[in-house]
Order: structure tokens, then C-alpha cells, then sequence
């Protein structure tokens, strides 16, 4: 019994141990998020979180100070995008903006599959079958030929 204390005791540390999640964790969490879901208007095709420039790095620090403050994450998002305009919403808002894309690769994984299914599909005999009296004089004249 006495081997199995220390053991005891580690695994009633562990378990005592939970991850803190504390509001700082939480606000930099949320910061992350709203960073990669709006486009940066510094670096085109880049969101805010991949883009590099000092300018992108200012909005951040802009966004994490506004969610420290207790703004809420959809009034920061309204807020950058009223200041830089629609094109930095980088998410697809509403059900036709993700059908259209999904719809797309839809069709094209399609198409795709019926170019490779004809591409993989045996060609179609162009010459006719052979006549069964040519087929029996064949095999006739093959028997002559054996050796016997």
C-alpha cells in the first residue's frame, strides 16, 4: 500500500490542477478570432492577424484594448468595418454568401469526376466482330498447323 501513496498523490495533484482560463486568456482569444476574421486593408488578401504591416498591428492593439475595456466583439467589427468599409469582412455573412462558394466547388469536383471517369472509360471497339465462318476456318487452319 505504502508504494501506491506517492502515486495517490500525483494523481489527486493532477487532477486538482484545472487550466486557467482566466479574462485575459479569454479577451486575447476573442482578439485572435475577430484579427483573422476581417481582411486587413493594408495588405490585400491578407486578414488582420497574417498581415504584417505596422498599420495592421495598430488594429490589433486597437481591438484587444476595445475588448479589455468590455466593448463587444460584434461592435468592434461593426466599428472597423464602418471605418475601412465592407471590404474587410472576411467571413461570408448570410446563407447565400457560403452557398455560392460551396456551390461552385460542388460543380467543379463534379465536373471533375466526370472528366476523369471518361478518361478512365475503355474505348468502344471501332472494328466488327469477326464472322463465325472466318472464325472456323481460323481455328481449322490453326489445327492443320499443330504438330501432332
Amino acid at each position: 500500500m505504502r508504494p501506491l501513496l506517492p502515486l495517490l498523490a500525483v494523481v489527486l495533484g493532477v487532477l486538482a490542477c484545472e487550466p486557467a482560463h482566466d479574462a485575459d486568456t479569454d479577451r486575447a482569444r476573442v482578439a485572435n478570432e475577430l484579427s483573422r476574421n476581417l481582411m486587413s486593408p493594408f495588405c490585400p488578401g491578407r486578414t488582420l492577424a497574417d498581415c504584417s504591416s505596422p498599420d495592421a498591428a495598430t488594429v490589433r492593439e486597437e481591438i484587444r484594448d476595445a475588448l479589455a475595456t468590455g466593448e463587444s466583439a460584434d461592435s468592434i467589427q461593426k466599428r472597423i468595418e464602418a471605418r475601412f468599409g465592407e471590404h474587410v469582412i472576411g467571413v461570408p455573412q448570410g446563407g447565400i454568401a457560403w452557398a455560392i462558394p460551396i456551390s461552385v466547388l460542388a460543380i467543379g469536383a463534379g465536373l471533375l469526376g466526370v472528366a476523369l471517369a471518361r478518361s478512365v472509360r475503355r474505348p468502344q471497339a471501332t472494328e466488327p466482330p469477326i464472322p463465325p465462318e472466318v472464325e472456323r476456318e481460323l481455328a481449322r487452319e490453326l489445327d492443320e498447323l499443330e504438330p501432332r
